[in-house]
């Protein structure tokens, strides 16, 4: 729903990915403000430079997955930046298989792993057929 939300901002409001990321931390800032203050954490961890050093740190990787993920929402659609989420899990649990070890690999991890990538690719064949069939309709009516 929230990428619908996005892609729907983003094609009927007209609204960049920059300014629908500002009003998505812009209204998100007083709960935020809100749940820093009424636990106690801002004095304490405010003093704190290893603290501020990995706050940062994550504030950018989250602007710039924040970012990616607007971007792509609004180019593509809801639908196909949630499939490139799917993929992105699949190449990261294959990774984790190959490279990180201490798990058996079974025939059920194996054929999730199958079902999983063919249902991406032949989504990914779809869009493709159908923005090309798109395409060559638009040419003709020009």
């Amino acid at each position: 729903m929230y990428l619908v939300l996005v892609e729907k901002s983003g094609t009927e409001d007209g609204l960049s990915s920059i300014e629908i990321m500002f009003y998505n931390s812009f209204l998100s800032l007083p709960f935020l403000s809100f749940l820093i203050i009424a636990t106690g954490e801002f004095p304490n961890s405010c003093s704190y430079l290893p603290f501020l050093v990995i706050l940062v740190l994550s504030l950018v990787m989250g602007i710039v997955l924040n970012f990616t993920v607007f971007l792509c929402t609004i180019v593509n659609s809801a639908l196909t930046t949630t499939i490139v989420g799917v993929l992105k899990g699949v190449g990261s649990t294959t990774q984790g298989f190959v490279l990180l070890g201490g798990v058996e690999v079974h025939a059920l991890n194996v054929s999730g792993l199958v079902v999983n990538t063919a249902g991406g690719v032949w989504y990914s064949y779809a869009k493709y057929r159908q923005k090309k069939k798109l395409n060559r309709l638009s040419y003709c009516l020009i």
